[in-house]
């Protein structure tokens, strides 16, 4: 309750200042092109915010996940082995073989796969977040939201662009260059390039380095096509490099006999200090793409041609028990990716009593996948039999490879001047196949008979909380075939009930596409003494219910909307308590809430903004979820979560803030930002584990710059968690902990640890913006 009135407390106050919009200052129009035209903000009925690319750069936010913090029931987590999007609560797994929940569009073109989450962002015009199924026009798998990401278009006339910053605490200097003009006659181009480095916060002692640290190079180039007639035509490549060294984790909450057993000279630090051991962790990425985007003139229609090429390649290093102890060191994975697309499509002109967008669209994407993971030289502590596991390994490799085509169409009828009807599908059919091996192995250095080796492994696997199965699983070689037809529709009424107001009420039905699981240690089919073993999974489904309203005077834009979604067989990555995953799709939940933002012009000098979310995310049936530690089992070694929560899904987000600007002379003047990110209390993993939940947070940040000689320069000072909040991103427990807790001791102790994530601590930036 308390929420709702805080909620509720907000919008009256924006709303009893409506008075003051008989002054004549009047707020900027965003404009946005969430329905695949140019729109203002307000005048789309759907739940969206939208962040410029002026906002982006002049808070030196680098990546969508430091963007996530600042939109509420938006969040992206970058975690130890995989990366994935979360809109109201409704998120990705770890697995490679799962298609994000949330749709990523870079310029047109889907970045579906979770890596790609790390891109950079550089020389933008704006960044929207769509929450709530997006089928009909951003594609079948945007089940949750989409993310639509539009790059700085190439300019008629000249002009450039350097920027140069250095933050002082973590030792991160980055640099941004643009130019941008004509090259020929009705020819202009673009081209972008940064440069970033990130020296780290955490004290790794085993390597004596910081942590993490990254290094980033982004280039980018454009070419336009325009001579005034029916074409337009655009050409982006894109190339970037972004490595990352540790992570911010530390492990932390030993629980009964851990402390025991990890004593003396194999000590665990658990301390939350920003402090922690372990072996090397890194992830090397090259991305590219290009893209080729046509519209033109049909009378007055337009005709666009989006046609694009993705690739990239990640090769990870990591240490998987997350401690300095050598017992999962020196894991291998990679990934190849690659993907192409055509989308052509048919818009109206706009305006008229009935407006529609129609197309086609087929994508063709692959990607290869090994893992392969190491037992190191602690198990020699152990002695026999265990110890013969030193020097093993399992060598997993997954392809898979998918067409996907589709038709949509959506269309606005104008009933009245006040009411219009819109009503959208999508049809589509996605044939994926996809393979997985795997291989029980051993350097020469591990003389142990291959019947050992095997016997060994399975037993190791099988000490636990979540048992699986495994006889067999040397050599294991299975594949499949998945063909699915969906068909996803899209109703809504919008009433303008004056010139100020517009009301709107919608149902939406959305899907994702099922797939192959590269993570399981069990044979597909096996029964085993929790859930069988897995590789294909099904697809999802979600249906959405929204009403809202959109209302905007002269000086203040307020939205509110309130939204619920219920969702079947959710595609769930449950981690078996030591080293493997079953993926299956927990039975169905429902999500439902209030968003709102509004931004209120006192004056030409000061802005106030603020967004909020409350979420309330149900499990309406999930019988075999992961226990948490010493949890009783409901369902042989499982959990029902039916009625609870899910990670990551706090029931209060908010950020708001003020923008305040002046000259303080005929060449100068001075600006001002101050802005606050909150948040109540969240699960950290997914089997709801009470030793680790984020307590809520309140983080600061602000920014204050001068610039003189007409807008040539601008010098800020940017800074970010000033209050230095402690924020656990998110957490697990450590791997392999529980197991030889129980095989030191004999079976006598239980225990385990934890290891959790932690958000950048207080940063602050000084950077030097040259245009010319």
């Amino acid at each position: 309750m308390t929420k709702i009135n805080l909620l509720g407390a907000s919008i009256l106050a924006l709303s009893i200042c409506l008075p003051a919009a008989a002054q004549a200052q009047v707020l900027d129009e965003i404009i946005v092109t969430a329905q695949k035209r140019a729109q203002g903000l307000q005048d789309v009925p759907i739940s969206i915010s939208a962040v410029t690319g002026a906002t982006i750069e002049n808070r030196s936010i680098d990546s969508l996940s430091e963007l996530s913090s600042s939109v509420p029931n938006f969040y992206i987590q970058e975690n130890q082995i995989d990366s994935s999007i979360s809109v109201r609560g409704v998120t990705t797994g770890n697995n490679k073989g799962f298609e994000q929940s949330v749709g990523m569009y870079f310029d047109g073109i889907s970045f579906g796969r979770s890596q790609l989450v790390r891109t950079p962002l550089v020389d933008l015009e704006r960044v929207e977040v769509l929450r709530g199924p997006q089928p009909t026009l951003f594609g079948k798998n945007a089940i949750a939201g989409a993310v639509n990401v539009v790059s700085a278009k190439p300019t008629d006339e000249f002009e450039g662009k350097l920027s140069l910053s250095y933050e002082f605490n973590h030792e991160e200097p980055q640099a941004l260059g643009v130019i941008s003009g004509p090259i020929a006659e009705n020819l202009n181009g673009r081209l972008t390039a940064s440069y970033r480095e990130l020296g780290g916060w955490i004290n790794n002692t085993q390597l004596d380095r910081l942590e993490p640290q990254r290094d980033e190079l982004y280039f980018r180039g454009q070419l336009e096509y325009d001579n005034g007639g029916p074409l337009n035509l655009n050409f982006k490549g894109e190339y970037a490099t972004f490595d990352s060294y540790g992570y911010a984790m530390e492990a932390l909450l030993p629980q009964d006999g851990y402390s025991t057993v990890f004593a003396g000279p194999i000590a665990v630090e658990t301390n939350e200090d920003n402090v922690r051991a372990s072996n090397d962790v890194q992830s090397l990425n090259d991305m590219f793409n290009a893209v080729v985007t046509a519209n033109y003139d049909l009378g007055e229609h337009t005709l666009t041609s989006i046609t694009g090429y993705v690739e990239y390649d990640t090769k990870e290093i990591l240490d998987v028990d997350y401690t300095g102890l050598d017992i999962l060191d020196g894991t291998n994975q990679s990934e190849k990716y690659n993907q192409f697309s055509q989308e052509l499509r048919i818009a109206s002109p706009g305006g008229e009593t009935f407006d529609y967008i129609g197309g086609v669209f087929y994508q063709n994407n692959n990607a290869d996948v090994t893992d392969q993971v190491f037992l190191g030289q602690f198990l020699a502590l152990a002695g026999p039999p265990v110890s013969f596991l030193v020097d093993s390994f399992w060598d997993r490799e997954f392809e898979q490879s998918s067409d996907l085509y589709s038709v949509f169409a959506q269309g606005d009828y104008r009933i009245t001047d006040q009411l219009t009807l819109t009503a959208g599908a999508r049809l589509s059919h996605e044939e994926k196949t996809g393979a997985r091996t795997l291989v029980i192995d051993a350097l020469p250095s591990n003389a142990a008979p291959q019947a050992t080796l095997e016997a060994l492994w399975a037993a190791v696997l099988n000490v636990g909380p979540h048992q699986v199965p495994t006889a067999g699983l040397n050599g294991s070689q299975f594949d499949g075939k998945i063909k699915e037809t969906n068909f996803d529709p899209l109703v809504r009424l919008q009433y303008e009930a004056s010139d100020n107001v517009s009301l709107y009420a919608s149902y939406t039905q959305g899907s994702k596409a099922g797939g192959f699981d590269i993570r399981s240690n069990s044979i597909p089919g096996t029964p085993g003494i929790g859930n069988p073993g897995t590789f294909e999974f099904d697809g999802e489904s979600a249906t959405n219910y929204e009403l809202g309203a959109k209302m905007g005077w002269d000086q203040v834009r307020l939205n509110v909307s309130a939204f619920q979604t219920d969702y079947d067989d959710l595609q769930t990555n449950i981690f078996d308590g030591v080293l493997g995953f079953l993926v299956q799709n927990a039975s169905a939940a429902k999500v439902k809430g209030i968003e709102a933002d509004g931004r209120f012009l006192v004056n030409d000098n000061l802005q106030f903004y603020a967004s909020a979310a409350i979420l309330d995310y149900k499990f309406t049936s999930f019988t075999d979820s992961q226990c948490a530690y010493q949890e009783t089992p409901t369902n042989g070694t499982f959990c029902d979560r039916s009625g609870a929560t899910a990670p990551f899904a706090p029931d209060f987000t908010s950020n708001f803030g003020l923008d305040y600007n002046r000259d303080i002379s005929e060449n100068l003047e001075f600006d001002l930002n101050i802005n606050v990110d909150t948040s109540s209390s969240y699960f950290l993993t997914t089997n709801l584990d009470g030793n680790l939940i984020e307590d809520g947070f309140t983080k600061l940040g602000g920014q204050i710059g001068i610039s003189g000689g007409e807008n040539t320069w601008r010098l800020s000072l940017i800074g970010d968690n000033l209050t230095n909040e402690r924020i656990r991103v998110l957490g697990g427990t450590l791997p392999l902990a529980r197991t030889f807790v129980q095989l030191a001791s004999g079976g006598a102790l239980d225990g385990t640890g934890y290891n959790a994530i932690y958000a950048r601590p207080r940063n602050i930036t000084l950077k030097l913006d040259y245009n010319f």
